[in-house]
């Protein structure tokens, strides 16, 4: 169990009565500021940061980034509940649409939410990965980026991230994208793959499937139409 250390209250209440940039109703910096716990690692960390200054000696300095390491880890989880809060509802509106509405909903996206469908499309996929136990919610990234990165992994991407540790909350985007890129020509199948082969198909699947959809929104569109006309004579 790592050691805790506790910043002493009356060093760091003399800081901000110093410093003019914390006004006397800035109750907010000064509870942050008389709940600071310093943990080894934050400690270790804080020296590996700011090695060769003297930042760790200064005692007011390193009050402040601990300071702002709290409030910005509170609002961190803080981004973090809202997306997924934004995918779950995006995932309920596709359960209520049909399929042509659902199609029209995502070409007007940017017109009805602040972001565009491809956004749209990784949130509703993050929260359905947290739903299904894929990305647990205590180890969900704050980073919506990130956490989307980890949904991309196959499932054996998905084995090494959680053996080397890399499921966790304060994982970087750099990280899983570095290790989706190290296993990508790991294939359970025998034999050589040609990736470029591979990518083509993929971008024709994409087309396919892109020329699919808006047939079946004209089919859908058509049905709902002659059930408009036929109403009661539709058997």
């Amino acid at each position: 169990m790592s050691k805790t250390h506790r910043v002493s209250r009356t060093s760091i209440r003399s800081v901000m009565e110093e410093d003019d940039s914390l006004s006397v109703g800035d109750n907010r910096a000064a509870m942050l500021i008389e709940r600071v716990v310093i943990d080894d690692n934050v400690m270790t960390t804080i020296e590996d940061v700011f090695a060769g200054t003297s930042v760790v000696s200064d005692s007011e300095k390193v009050s402040r980034i601990l300071a702002v390491r709290a409030e910005v880890s509170q609002n961190w989880s803080q981004a973090r509940d809202s997306f997924l809060a934004i995918g779950r509802a995006l995932l309920d509106l596709e359960n209520v649409l049909s399929k042509a509405e659902y199609i029209k909903l995502r070409q007007g996206s940017e017109r009805l939410f602040p972001f565009s469908d491809a956004t749209a499309t990784q949130l509703r996929r993050i929260a359905k990965a947290v739903s299904d136990g894929v990305i647990p919610l205590d180890a969900c990234p704050g980073s919506y980026g990130t956490a989307y990165q980890i949904t991309l992994l196959n499932e054996y991407q998905l084995q090494v991230a959680k053996e080397r540790g890399l499921i966790r909350p304060d994982v970087t985007r750099r990280e899983i994208a570095n290790l989706r890129k190290e296993t990508v020509i790991k294939q359970e199948i025998s034999g050589r793959v040609d990736v470029n082969l591979l990518k083509d198909e993929y971008r024709k699947l994409l087309r396919q499937r892109e020329k699919l959809e808006s047939e079946m929104a004209t089919v859908d569109s058509k049905i709902q139409e002659i059930r408009g006309l036929l109403g009661d004579l539709i058997e």
